[in-house]
């Protein structure tokens, strides 16, 4: 387990797959994470058979953010896009616990120099829809910057909508 002061992360397991389904069939966290690929609703064997393929594929690394205080899971950091000759990738949170910016933040230092310190990268990268603003601001505190906005790139509730774009490299991450 990566451990803070109030927030721990542990692999994502098979185990998981209740508060996986939970917050995967919650219409406000899959539009706050900005999964337009992820379907309206799932049953239980299908997100059951989402995890074994998550374990599965050596270029993600999926992480549960536990709140130490209450030892229950409030989130997922997902670490993917490695490859042994890249030497960056996506983290992307999905936030399924109450709105405490501490704890998303510090699960995002977490990951973040996890990723840096035993993957070698040198940059990180995510997505996150414009009007996610607890996300975003949550990237923007642990040091990711804006890059960009991806225009209309991602289509939700019957709209296109934007996206913007944010990094952080290592040279620039803070110790958690």
């Amino acid at each position: 387990m990566l451990k803070g002061p109030t927030v721990g992360l542990v692999p994502l397991q098979t185990t998981d797959e209740l508060v996986m389904f939970r917050w995967m069939n919650d219409p406000a966290i899959r539009v706050a994470a900005g999964r337009p690929n992820w379907k309206a609703c799932y049953s239980l064997e299908q997100v059951q058979d989402l995890i074994k393929d998550w374990l599965g594929q050596s270029t993600r690394f999926d992480l549960v953010v536990v709140d130490l205080e209450k030892g229950e899971p409030c989130g997922l950091i997902e670490l993917n896009h490695l490859h042994a000759m890249s030497d960056s990738a996506r983290l992307s949170l999905v936030w399924g616990g109450r709105k405490e910016s501490k704890l998303a933040e510090e699960a995002l230092s977490l990951a973040s120099n996890y990723a840096f310190e035993t993957q070698a990268l040198h940059r990180l990268w995510t997505r996150v829809p414009c009007d996610s603003d607890f996300i975003i601001s949550s990237f923007h505190n642990v040091g990711f910057r804006a890059e960009g906005v991806l225009r209309e790139d991602h289509f939700n509730a019957g709209v296109w909508r934007d996206s913007v774009l944010l990094s952080l490299l290592a040279t620039e991450a803070g110790k958690c």
